[in-house]
């Protein structure tokens, strides 16, 4: 687990700050004090009493929905989760045999995907926070990884409040003010909103700018919370086995530039 001394850099990067914790907060309060304000925050245990805490177990999913099969991502040539030029990697696998490979401890694996695509009974096991219950645009994402698994440092359009169900998850998030320090992919590529430098290791030789980046660390218990704000660079790493889901929001003038960039993907054959 990172720490805000241990991380694995050159002396010239600074040590990440402690993302704030505290209890969830009414919904405008919530707004006011984080969303308006673009401040990453963790919502401690706001997902405690949640169904999913138990149903979510890898043995319940396996038992829940055995054959179904849903998008998972391997690891391509080089072991990376994603192609530069392509996208992600993504191939179909039973639910069953992803939790048979978790027990067998398989690194190559990471189970992705939209939930109302794929999953859609897995939104009956979450309470929705009001914050985004009630948005114009809403989605959810399930994320399911063995420990030690990690994805790249990328951004998203859409509020997003992060909610680890089981195990432990850790992130690194900067501001979208340091988007030229943290060396994006460019827009034709295949993976627009990633990042080539990696943050837990970055190379200051090829990536310079990175020394700049002011981090933030967040480490999320089973319940927390974590909002990111719309375009905050992030990256997350599992400290064990782990299921997570997302819930992206948008309203106003935000849905219709998530709207557009969802065309836009959705024209380019963009996987991500």
């Amino acid at each position: 687990m990172l720490t805000p001394d241990s991380l694995d850099t050159h002396e010239e990067v600074q040590a990440p700050t402690l993302v704030e914790r505290v209890e969830m907060p009414p919904a405008r309060e919530f707004v006011a004090r984080y969303v308006r304000r673009a401040q990453p925050v963790i919502l401690a245990g706001a997902a405690r009493h949640w169904p999913a805490r138990t149903r979510w177990e890898p043995q319940e999913l396996a038992r829940r929905f055995s054959d179904r099969a849903v998008p998972v991502v391997r690891s391509g040539q080089g072991g990376s989760l994603f192609d530069p030029w392509n996208g992600v990697n993504y191939a179909p696998m039973t639910v069953r045999a992803y939790v048979e490979a978790v027990a067998e401890h398989r690194s190559d694996l990471y189970m992705i995907f939209r939930v109302q695509d794929h999953l859609s009974e897995l939104l009956d096991d979450i309470e929705v926070p009001d914050v985004c219950a009630r948005a114009a645009w809403f989605r959810a994402r399930f994320w399911f990884a063995i420990d030690g698994t990690a994805g790249p440092l990328h951004a998203d359009l859409p509020h997003n409040l992060y909610a680890q169900v089981v195990g432990r998850k850790q992130f690194l998030l900067a501001h979208y003010r340091h988007t030229a320090r943290v060396y994006p992919f460019p827009p034709w590529s295949g993976v627009p909103n990633y990042c080539r430098v990696d943050p837990e290791r970055p190379d200051l030789t090829r990536f310079p700018r990175f020394a700049g980046v002011k981090l933030e660390l967040a480490t999320l218990e089973p319940g927390d919370m974590l909002y990111i704000p719309s375009l905050y660079w992030h990256q997350a790493r599992a400290l064990s086995d782990s299921a997570s889901i997302n819930l992206w929001w948008a309203d106003g003038v935000l849905r219709r530039v998530v709207s557009v960039a969802e065309w836009f993907m959705k024209a380019r054959g963009l996987n991500l």
